[in-house]
């Protein structure tokens, strides 16, 4: 953990610490270690937790694509997100990955109908930061703090 961490208040370094040990988890195909951290992480704020995790992914997506995402580029993310959590995740739905990967991207409609429940989703989401990080060099607890910033920065403007 990062030096980073210690400076934030609670509550978010909770959700960071957790988020970190969940794709820390699915990085090394910790099926126990990662039910561990999700379980923590379905107790925490859902919204606060989404936007943490959007950006998080967003960010790791615009390292790997910094001329743009198409939907090849969608194609291989999902499909390389699927070789690395298949075999070692029983509750791996592709449906849920696509939803997770479509809601960081700002194109599903949260409101629509699905069997797939909250915490499905947010597994895969997590999934697909791990898989995302194994390619660009970045670490999660950068990105992590990064985001964080991002997310208490938009907690704190006022709208006019």
């Amino acid at each position: 953990m990062t030096t980073g961490y210690r400076s934030w208040p609670g509550p978010v370094r909770t959700m960071a610490v957790a988020v970190d040990r969940a794709v820390s988890a699915a990085r090394v195909g910790d099926a126990e270690a990662f039910a561990d951290a999700r379980a923590e992480l379905e107790r925490l704020d859902r919204g606060q937790l989404a936007a943490l995790l959007g950006d998080v992914t967003r960010d790791l997506i615009e390292r790997a694509h910094p001329d743009g995402l198409d939907s090849d580029d969608a194609a291989q993310i999902l499909e390389s997100a699927t070789r690395a959590a298949a075999p070692w995740y029983p509750a791996f739905d592709a449906d849920a990955l696509v939803r997770a990967l479509a809601g960081t991207l700002g194109v599903d409609d949260p409101d629509a109908p699905s069997p797939l429940t909250r915490p499905t989703v947010l597994a895969h989401g997590l999934l697909l930061v791990a898989d995302l990080l194994a390619g660009p060099p970045d670490t999660l607890p950068e990105v992590l703090d990064l985001a964080l910033r991002e997310l208490m920065r938009a907690q704190t403007v006022e709208l006019p």
